[in-house]
């Protein structure tokens, strides 16, 4: 797990570093892969923290999402769109998993089994209480589910009969001491 302090807040990352073997395995099928820039990667050091989100190429519906996800980083300078299909792009893909110097590379993969850490379930409890539930206990059972969507990581919180959907920024910059 590794984080950064961003403002006085720490962002949590879930995500792993791309490795050979994991790269050499996504390269078996025909797959459009978006890197952007990824301040959860940053170690606080020089190196460029980056993410790569993969989108299977030979589903319309996963063309369209790689399309609609380069769109959204336009003020991105490190955003890029690699076809695994074209040789010079799977080169590049090749050194990127070796971790190059001066860079930290992840992939857009989630652990099969993600827990929330203690603090982040702090958050998250104060978050719901703060902008839902005012009245009810800090003790309330939450179930929590962590989602990827075009670079960005998402809570899918319910509790009792309600349901939300928040980005895990909004959770995190919320204060779990002041209600």
């Amino acid at each position: 797990m590794n984080c950064l302090k961003f403002h006085k807040y720490t962002m949590y990352n879930p995500l792993a570093p791309i490795t050979p073997g994991l790269m050499n395995a996504l390269l078996q099928e025909p797959k459009l892969i978006v890197r952007q820039h990824y301040p959860r990667g940053s170690t606080g050091n020089d190196t460029i923290p980056l993410l790569l989100t993969y989108y299977y190429k030979n589903n319309d519906i996963d063309v369209n999402r790689a399309n609609l996800h380069l769109k959204q980083l336009l003020e991105d300078k490190y955003r890029f769109l690699y076809d695994t299909e074209n040789e010079e792009h799977r080169k590049k893909l090749l050194i990127a998993a070796e971790q190059p110097r001066g860079y930290r590379i992840f992939i857009n993969l989630l652990p099969a089994r993600w827990q929330p850490t203690t603090s982040l379930r702090r958050k998250i409890h104060a978050y719901v209480q703060k902008k839902y539930e005012k009245k009810n206990s800090k003790t309330q059972k939450i179930n929590v589910q962590l989602q990827d969507l075009y670079g960005k990581l998402y809570l899918l919180l319910s509790w009792k009969e309600n349901k939300a959907e928040v980005l895990l920024d909004e959770v995190e910059n919320t204060d779990p001491y002041v209600l």
